[in-house]
């Protein structure tokens, strides 16, 4: 698996950025540093930053293909911009 971060992006979308905060379990970040460690020659993914925009791409990815035909989702009706 190759690193992702510029695919699956609307029409039309402006490359944009916004900083997250995340908190997770100790285990599990240790989990993710061992998994990056292990890995990084096969995936090409070499930070945490960069596991954790590829893990959520992939979930998108995943869902959409499951719930709506492959597609990304539209905006809800109700969101508000964040």
């Amino acid at each position: 698996m190759a690193a992702r971060s510029e695919s699956a992006k609307h029409p039309g979308d402006e490359p944009q950025q916004r900083k997250v905060l995340l908190s997770v379990d100790d285990d599990l970040k240790t989990r993710m540093k061992w998994t990056i460690e292990h890995t990084r020659a096969r995936t090409g993914i070499t930070t945490q930053q960069l596991f954790i925009r590829v893990a959520i791409e992939d979930l998108c990815l995943k869902l959409e293909k499951q719930y709506n035909g492959g597609k990304p989702f539209p905006k809800p009706a109700d969101a508000r911009t964040r």
